[in-house]
Order: structure tokens, then C-alpha cells, then sequence
């Protein structure tokens, strides 16, 4: 009696390791999202919004463009309505790329940048001629007066082209931009 009792408790655990092993994180599910890898340094991390089922931050390959994009994740659907050159533009780390397809009957393509906010938690570096107001004021130690300082330098002085660069701004000494370097 005592023999089979541990026999029926062996099977009752061994049904759902075997369960979870062979349903385990395969790439091919079709239902679930899958997240890049964190540990790899290689690679363009992209951000994928819209009318997608894949939607999503996602790692590809340096050279990958819109429509590789597209065609990985799945998005592929209506003809597409976007310039030929924004299709096959190489993409670059921070880049958000909205795919609509709810205004018409073409899938339509957009590219725009992650705000600062997503790129410091994804530890995309940032760039300073990407920037805003907005995105100058989420940095730690940027209030609004500083924040406007620099987006007017750059109207009138043009890019800055490095984080060294900002420090021609009033109010960027040293110590602000070597406390702001981790973001950059």
C-alpha cells in the first residue's frame, strides 16, 4: 500500500516538470512576446508601436532597417505606404518606429526617437542633438531655466555634437556634465 502511494505521488510530480520542459520558452510560440536579450551588447535596440501584435522593445542586428523590422516581427499586412528610403534607412539604437494600419488601407510607417525617460532605463546613451526641452528637464539636476538655456543655444549656435559640447551653455560647468556622463 505504502509502495504505491509513493509511485502515484512520483507520477502526480513528475507531470508537470515534464509539462513545463516541453513547454518551455520556444521561439517558435506564437502567442507570447519575446523580449531581447540583456546581456548582448551587439545590435540596435528599437522600440515597435501601433496597430502591431508584436508590440514591444526589441534587439536586432546593427544593419537592421525598417522593413527587416517588419518582416521579423510579424507586422507585415497591408501594402505599405512609407518612402522607400525611410524603409531601408539603417536604424539606431533609441529609435521608435509606429506601424498604423487603423487609418486606411495601407500600413503606414513612422520614425520617431524613445523619450529620455525609456532610453536611461533601456541604458540607451543619449544624444545631445536629439534633445528637447523635455527630455533635458528628466535628466537629474536640469531645471527649466537650464533646460531652456540649452535647446536656445543650440537653435542659435547649432549642434553640439558631444556631451562636452553642451558645456559652452551657462550653467553646464564641469561637474554637471561629468555627473550627467552615465547618460550619454
Amino acid at each position: 500500500m505504502e509502495r504505491s502511494r509513493r509511485y502515484v505521488l512520483l507520477l502526480a510530480a513528475l507531470i508537470p516538470i515534464t509539462l513545463s520542459l516541453t513547454r518551455g520558452h520556444d521561439p517558435s510560440m506564437k502567442d507570447g512576446n519575446v523580449a531581447f536579450l540583456p546581456y548582448s551588447t551587439l545590435g540596435v535596440t528599437v522600440n515597435i508601436t501601433g496597430d502591431v501584435r508584436s508590440r514591444g522593445v526589441y534587439r536586432f542586428d546593427s544593419g537592421a532597417d525598417i522593413h527587416t523590422v517588419i518582416n521579423m516581427t510579424g507586422s507585415a499586412g497591408l501594402p505599405l505606404k512609407a518612402d522607400t528610403d525611410l524603409l531601408y534607412a539603417r536604424l539606431h539604437d533609441g529609435d521608435s518606429i509606429n506601424i498604423s494600419t487603423s487609418t486606411s488601407q495601407y500600413t503606414e510607417i513612422g520614425l520617431n526617437s524613445m523619450k529620455t525617460r525609456e532610453r536611461m532605463l533601456l541604458g540607451i546613451p543619449l544624444q545631445p542633438d536629439r534633445m528637447d526641452y523635455d527630455d533635458w528637464r528628466c535628466l537629474p539636476g536640469v531645471g527649466p531655466v537650464l533646460a531652456k538655456n540649452i535647446t536656445d543655444n543650440r537653435q542659435i549656435n547649432g549642434d553640439f555634437g558631444s556631451l562636452e559640447g553642451v558645456g559652452r551653455v551657462t550653467g553646464m560647468g564641469e561637474r554637471k556634465i561629468n555627473s550627467l556622463r552615465k547618460y550619454f
